[in-house]
């Protein structure tokens, strides 16, 4: 005693239900595809910057200090150009990597 209307509803239930499992399944693929996009643009879009190691400023800044005082005879700053020069070249050899 089949009930043609019955099986009529069970037969679109179904056939709702697997449209439902197929839409899940793509939700969560696409859920999956969209947070890893996510996470690759903000680790691009929020990579800090190298840090840029800022070595002798103090002699730096003398040796500028020292030309602004000295415009006319700036070999008077010679000294503290020397040990510009030094403190960059003991920089370089701290700073350099093992190839």
């Amino acid at each position: 005693s089949s009930n043609p209307e019955l099986e009529s509803v069970r037969s679109v239930l179904k056939e709702s239900e697997n449209v439902l499992e197929k839409l899940q399944t793509h939700e969560e693929a696409m859920l999956k595809k969209v947070t890893e996009r996510a996470m690759e643009l903000h680790q691009k879009e929020f990579k800090l910057p190298q840090q840029k190691i800022i070595i002798c400023q103090p002699e730096k800044d003398a040796c500028l200090a020292c030309y602004e005082e000295h415009l006319k005879d700036p070999l008077k700053c010679a000294p503290l150009v020397r040990m510009y020069q030094d403190c960059v070249r003991r920089g370089r050899k701290q700073t350099k990597v093992p190839s």
